[in-house]
């Protein structure tokens, strides 16, 4: 089991450096599709505006802190302050979304960018944060097909909030969905290489759907972040295009707190002669507290330094004691003055 967390005994609390990641999220693919003849885009924005929403998540807060920040964000697309030659909108009250009514009818891509400044609430000190997101046009004559990728509900985990998320693959002859006749495979990038999900390794990476147009991710198998690929191949006789495969990729991220161990010490942390205490560990995600059910399927493993620093192996056994507690006593103790012991919690 991979270590998820350690912690010293006298280190009574981590307080680590705030976090931000500022990024975007779309209600549309990355890709729009132009057919010539007769000239239509797919998604089609002038129907369907496109909506860019720019979110803020901050370490050990919960939820969006977008409201957190001094003023509306400025927009740049490709470069240009002028919004209303792509036909684009910004909001000026939170969540500050920018929606374009505008086709892709005389670029063939768009490159978004997004600009404001952070406020801490508590030391009221500003920080600059800057987020892109690029669109790009793929033109279609009607026989050829292209796969595309989608994520509707996001593609960004964070702490337990979120347990799965979903990606769909569609191919596309020129401006419609042909979904008769093909297959779908599915793969993850692991250590620079695409390995496919099959019944053989469902277990490792628990992720359903790997055969069909959609997959449901879980929060477990997005480690940081992880890329998705799917391929698409034409199974009709019948077709121009037949035994051809196209293929599509999409990324997820994984924006969760560490998880921090903080010591419990109901009795103190001081042993008097002949006398105990108990160390209990309680484990944080942010500002959130974990369930004792969280601990389920978890091993926490007690250790005890030496003088030169390092483990104990002649303590408990091969230097460690598991359990969420543990009671020490005098005889714990290798000096007079204190001991240092520490704990990690493995899953």
């Amino acid at each position: 089991m991979a270590v998820l967390a350690q912690q010293q005994f006298t280190i009574r609390r981590l307080i680590d450096g705030k976090t931000l990641n500022f990024l975007l999220q779309s209600n549309q693919a990355l890709t729009q599709i132009y057919t010539p003849d007769p000239a239509t885009y797919t998604p089609n924005w002038a129907t369907t505006n496109l909506k860019i929403t720019p979110d803020l998540l901050v370490s050990g807060e919960t939820g969006t802190q977008i409201a957190r920040l001094k003023a509306a964000p400025t927009w740049k697309i490709n470069g240009s302050t002028t919004l209303t030659t792509f036909g684009a909108t910004a909001a000026t009250t939170a969540p500050y979304a920018l929606t374009i009514n505008k086709n892709m009818d005389s670029v063939n891509q768009l490159v978004i960018e997004c600009n404001a400044i952070y406020v801490q609430p508590v030391s009221l000190a500003e920080m600059p944060v800057s987020a892109t997101m690029t669109f790009t046009k793929v033109a279609n004559t009607g026989a050829s097909i292209i796969a595309v990728c989608t994520a509707a509900d996001g593609v960004i985990f964070k702490n337990s909030s979120i347990t799965s998320l979903s990606a769909e693959c569609d191919m596309w002859r020129g401006a419609e969905i042909d979904s008769t006749n093909v297959t779908y495979r599915w793969f993850i990038k692991t250590s620079g290489a695409y390995v496919e999900l099959t019944s053989a390794n469902a277990a490792t990476y628990n992720v359903a759907g790997y055969t069909t147009r959609k997959i449901t991710i879980p929060n477990s198998a997005v480690l940081n972040y992880a890329t998705f690929k799917c391929t698409i191949k034409d199974t009709d006789t019948g077709s121009s295009t037949y035994n051809k495969e196209v293929t599509d990729t999409i990324s997820f991220i994984d924006m969760s707190d560490p998880y921090d161990i903080r010591m419990d010490f109901p009795l103190g942390n001081g042993i008097s002669t002949g006398a105990s205490i108990t160390a209990k560990i309680d484990v944080y995600q942010g500002a959130t507290k974990m369930a004792d059910t969280f601990f389920t399927g978890k091993t926490c493993r007690f250790f005890r330094n030496n003088a030169s620093g390092v483990l104990d192996t002649t303590w408990g056994t091969s230097g460690y004691k598991t359990g969420r507690s543990i009671t020490l006593t005098e005889a714990d103790l290798l000096s007079t003055y204190q001991t240092v012991f520490g704990v990690e919690l493995n899953g």
